[in-house]
């Protein structure tokens, strides 16, 4: 008599298909992200909401107190936020140059030279924030009109609302993108200007200590991870294994941006994929159409020999 648990055969292929499914969106998501070498978690991070929305900002690059001068709550209007975050590029890139001159000991020709280096960089961070101030101080007030209308109970309420301040959002995060694209190439000229001052003895000397943005690392353990979770998947190989990690993962995705909060953006598809890998693990769905079948054959048959059946193999 059949047990009143078991399932179809219609059933198993059904659960094979959703292993696959899931396990192709993971594996597709992971090559976008390794053929893009301009994506970034940054984004995502930055827009976490909730109770764990400051242990996710941990893991963001500061870029000369972008952040505070043009996103920050501050009652200043958008020019002073713009000077501000202008005069901090300088004043960073003024300190950089006197660490610089320190670390490698520069006579004083070359510090006259080095001083030349920065007050022409200088000059053109001026320049490049005067070409695009209007830009940047439109760009402060959008972001702090949007912020308050994603407080605002309507954003939570109406669904269209939501959508609208998630994609001014999107917007908005791509143009400051844009934005520091352009001042980090600036500023990787402005570094190699200052290189280009040292002698071949010089050059020799251990190289001046830089911070390793921990955002760069996040974004190599994501893609690898889900490029990993998603090949697992697809192969049916370890998949209880890559079931319940991939589900943290997405659990963390939920969690950047819960959507039980007024202001998150919508997570429901993450969430029920979740639920989805979740209901995937408690069954062998490995087994019926993966590796895993033939793994299990070699497990079990290992554990079925007895130390004589060991010896006379």
């Amino acid at each position: 008599m059949p047990s009143r648990y078991s399932i179809s055969f219609a059933a198993v292929v059904m659960l094979v298909l959703l292993r696959l499914n899931i396990g192709w969106h993971f594996f597709a998501e992971g090559m976008k992200h390794y053929a893009d070498p301009q994506w970034t978690s940054e984004p995502t991070l930055r827009a976490a909401t909730g109770p764990l929305a400051s242990w996710y900002h941990a893991y963001l690059p500061g870029f000369h107190g972008l952040e505070d001068y043009l996103h920050g709550e501050s009652d200043e209007s958008p020019q002073h936020a713009v000077r501000g975050w202008t005069d901090a590029i300088i004043n960073d890139w003024d300190a950089d140059r006197q660490k610089f001159v320190n670390h490698y000991g520069l006579n004083k020709q070359q510090q006259a030279r080095a001083n030349q280096v920065f007050d022409a960089y200088q000059q053109k961070v001026r320049s490049w924030a005067a070409v695009n101030r209007d830009a940047l101080e439109t760009h402060v007030h959008e972001w702090r009109r949007n912020k308050l209308a994603a407080t605002s109970p309507a954003a939570g309420d109406v669904p269209y609302q939501r959508d609208r301040v998630s994609q001014k959002q999107s917007l908005l995060a791509a143009e400051v993108r844009g934005y520091r694209a352009e001042l980090e190439k600036l500023e990787q000229e402005y570094d190699t200007a200052l290189a280009a001052l040292l002698d071949a003895e010089e050059r020799q000397a251990t190289p001046m200590s830089r911070p390793h943005p921990s955002i760069r690392l996040v974004d190599g353990m994501m893609t690898w991870f889900i490029l990993v979770v998603g090949a697992l998947l697809l192969l049916g190989l370890f998949t209880r294994v890559a079931c319940v990690a991939g589900a943290l993962f997405l659990l963390s995705v939920v969690m950047m941006q819960p959507f039980w909060v007024s202001d998150a953006l919508p997570t429901y598809n993450q969430y029920v994929e979740m639920v989805a890998l979740l209901a995937l693990a408690t069954t062998p769905v490995g087994r019926w159409a993966g590796l895993d079948y033939f793994l299990h054959k070699v497990v079990a048959g290992r554990a079925t020999k007895g130390p004589s059946d060991a010896i006379d193999s």
